[in-house]
Order: C-alpha cells, then sequence, then structure tokens
C-alpha cells in the first residue's frame, strides 16, 4: 500500500497530484481550504481510499489536527510507503513593504512555512520506527533566491523552507531508519497563482509584465507535466536527504535512474 497526504489538493499541482494517484494501491490523504469534489466522485467510482479535510492550514491548530487525524487512519506494514507532499501555498499579500497587511503576512507565513514544519514534524514522530521509504516533500519556488520586489513575505516564506528542508535533513541523516526529506522548485506553472500575478497591479509587482510574456509565450508548465515527474521520483533513491532540488534535476533522475510506480 502506498499512502500520499496531500496539501493543497483542491486545484494546481495538488489537484493535478492526486488525480493521477487516484489509482488501485493507493490511499490519499487530501487537504485544502474548499473540497474538490471531482476528486471526491472519481476517487469513488474507482473505489480507491480518498480521505478529503476541508481545513485551513494557515491555522496551527487546523494543521495539526489534520495531520494528527490522518495517522489515526493509518496502519504502515510490512512494504507499505509513505509520503508527505507539502504543495499548499499562497502569494498575497504582495506589495511594497512599508504598506504590508500584517495579518495577511501572518496567514501567508503560516500557510507557507508554518505548516509544514508541524506536519513535518508529527509525520516524522509517527513514521520514526517504519524502516519502509518515507518521503516528505516540500514544494519551494525559484523565488526562494531569487528577490522579486513586492513579494518580501513570499520570498522570504520559501527561502525558510528551503532552510527548513536542510536543517531537517541534517537531523534526519543520522537517525536509525532515515527518511528522505526534500523540497522542489517546480518552475513556473500554469495554475490560479499565475492567474493572480497577472491581474496584479503593476505598481504592485513591477515584474507582472515578465509573468504575462511567459504566458504569453507559452513557456508555462502544466500541472500534470509536473505531477508526472513529481509521481515518478518521489521514492527514487537518489534524492539526497536535506536537499533542494529543481524540476529539470528530476527530470534527469527519471531519466538517468529510472521511474518509480506511483
Amino acid at each position: 500500500m502506498n499512502y500520499y497526504i496531500i496539501t493543497g489538493a483542491s486545484r494546481g499541482i495538488g489537484e493535478a497530484l492526486t488525480r493521477k494517484l487516484i489509482v488501485k494501491g493507493n490511499t490519499l490523504f487530501a487537504v485544502s481550504r474548499t473540497m474538490n469534489e471531482d476528486l471526491v466522485e472519481l476517487a469513488s467510482n474507482l473505489d480507491v481510499p480518498l480521505y478529503y479535510t476541508e481545513a485551513d492550514l494557515s491555522s496551527a491548530q487546523e494543521a495539526e489536527s489534520f495531520i494528527r487525524n490522518v495517522f489515526n487512519k493509518v496502519t504502515l506494514k510490512e512494504n507499505d510507503r509513505i509520503a508527505l507532499i507539502n504543495n499548499a501555498g499562497m502569494l498575497n499579500p504582495v506589495g511594497p513593504l512599508k504598506s504590508t497587511d500584517f495579518a495577511m503576512a501572518e496567514k501567508q507565513l503560516h500557510l507557507n512555512l508554518l505548516a509544514p514544519m508541524i506536519l513535518s514534524s508529527i509525520f516524522i514522530a509517527k513514521t520514526e520506527k517504519f524502516d519502509n521509504p518515507r518521503v516528505i516533500l516540500n514544494i519551494t519556488s525559484g523565488a526562494a533566491f531569487y528577490p522579486y520586489s513586492g513579494w518580501s513575505i513570499y520570498c522570504s516564506s520559501k527561502a525558510g523552507l528551503d532552510m527548513f528542508t536542510k536543517v531537517a535533513g541534517l537531523e534526519l541523516s543520522a537517525e536509525k531508519h532515515p527518511l528522505i526529506i526534500f523540497a522542489l522548485a517546480p518552475g513556473i506553472i500554469e495554475t490560479g497563482m499565475q492567474e493572480s500575478i497577472r491581474e496584479t497591479d503593476l505598481a504592485l509587482f513591477p515584474d507582472r509584465d515578465k509573468f504575462i510574456s511567459l504566458h504569453e509565450e507559452g513557456k508555462l508548465a502544466k500541472p500534470e507535466d509536473v505531477a508526472e515527474i513529481i509521481l515518478c521520483t518521489i521514492f527514487n533513491n537518489s534524492l539526497v536527504t536535506g536537499s533542494v532540488v529543481t524540476i529539470d534535476q528530476l527530470k534527469e533522475i527519471r531519466k538517468y535512474k529510472g521511474a518509480n510506480l506511483l
């Protein structure tokens, strides 16, 4: 049995991942603020266990409650594999630091950084005696290392997620049964977040036209293509715990190291 825990499952990469994972042999735990009814119906029709939770992971209490409820339903056995995919994230607030909406900034930092920390901490504790493949994937961004004017909170939250991944990997490498934790910068993908970027006031985000041009030139990746690459490599034993990788690096792993079954 493969267990997958996916945050931000209602749209974008999260939806694409969940949709591809609705196959026999998988048990899924999905969470988002609003339930994706199409995914629930698809899983029901194919008789694939999908436990879908509506929750706001920017609330530490809701994040902790979600992941603890997951492990109330999971009993890991020989030959099982389990993965946590921290995909949920938000871009707002966008704009100059001097005019930051601090309530929104707190919500963003909680969702983009604190929630993955909470979920990962409990995931590690609940699976520490399990000797089979265990993986935590944190979806990061190129904005973690490339600064954009107007994205001070977003860039900082993703940079924090990268460093959290590195530190957790350092700690886990010394464990008796180490799991793999890594962060992925998936590139620029055609999602709802990209639509929001293209509609942002230029005064708030001076680089807006760059993203409009990428869209018009057809240079945005499709969520389903990125999801396929992720799922064919997520349990690959060549991944280094604590690493931060790009989608191109995952493509190389898939090409030369062989693909894993979903």
